[in-house]
């Protein structure tokens, strides 16, 4: 596994989009593997050679595939917490970024999908629309989309992923929001830090991430958080 990791980023980074040119890279990579000595190498080497191959080509298609499906069922991974939930925690290093786009709306209505949104398009400027996807299976672990408010001067970022899946990238965030609120019988979790406002909201088997940029007031949070619930 670390080693197809390793193919992925290389190719990525060089640029390597054909089959052709994978083979041709692995083989400047690996010397040992050139056409010359491959007439010789034993079957187990060859064998070897295109398992290398296969993944390579395998993790240049996972690159470029755009998922058609938010939230892709999460199937053996994760721990079994218990035989009560099946938990999946993702390190940095496991999931790719990608700008997009499309709004969570548009992503939400052309997916059939349940999560809750900020109904906030005709408001808001400067909208900036994130997908977080696995390295090793293509699922959609998050989506990200953040928009300027004008209204309230405010820079806010709604991060939604599944109740059962972890970012490391949101550890900071959960581990801060230490006190708990109810809005609309809901429990919410907030907290401040390092001039940020953040708040935690669980609904319907989805966890929602609210930030504010420079935001100082638990109030805002509380009203961002009926905001979101209005469109459920």
């Amino acid at each position: 596994m670390r080693e197809e990791r390793k193919l992925n980023k290389a190719i990525k980074k060089d640029g390597i989009d054909t089959q052709s040119d994978i083979l041709e890279e692995l083989k400047r990579r690996y010397p040992q593997y050139d056409e010359q000595s491959e007439v010789k190498q034993a079957p187990a080497r060859k064998r070897r050679f295109a398992f290398i191959s296969a993944l390579a080509a395998a993790a240049v298609c996972a690159a470029i595939v755009v998922p058609c499906a938010v939230f892709l069922p999460n199937g053996n991974n994760g721990v079994d917490n218990g035989g009560k939930d099946n938990n999946r925690y993702c390190t940095q290093d496991e999931y790719v970024i990608h700008d997009v786009e499309y709004t969570i709306l548009e992503y939400r209505e052309n997916n059939g999908c349940n999560f809750l949104y900020f109904n906030w398009y005709e408001i808001g400027e400067d909208f900036n629309t994130a997908c977080y996807t696995s390295i090793v299976d293509n699922e959609v672990l998050c989506l990200q989309e953040q928009a300027y408010l004008p209204q309230s001067d405010e820079l806010v970022q709604l991060s939604i992923t599944k109740s059962n899946v972890y970012l490391s990238e949101f550890d900071i965030i959960i581990e801060g929001c230490v006190n708990k609120y109810s809005v609309d019988n809901h429990t919410a979790k907030w907290g401040i830090k390092k001039d940020n406002a953040y708040c935690i909201l669980e609904y319907d088997g989805y966890r929602y991430f609210i930030r504010i940029e420079e935001g100082q007031d638990e109030n805002r949070l509380f009203d961002l958080v009926t905001k979101l619930l209005e469109t459920k």
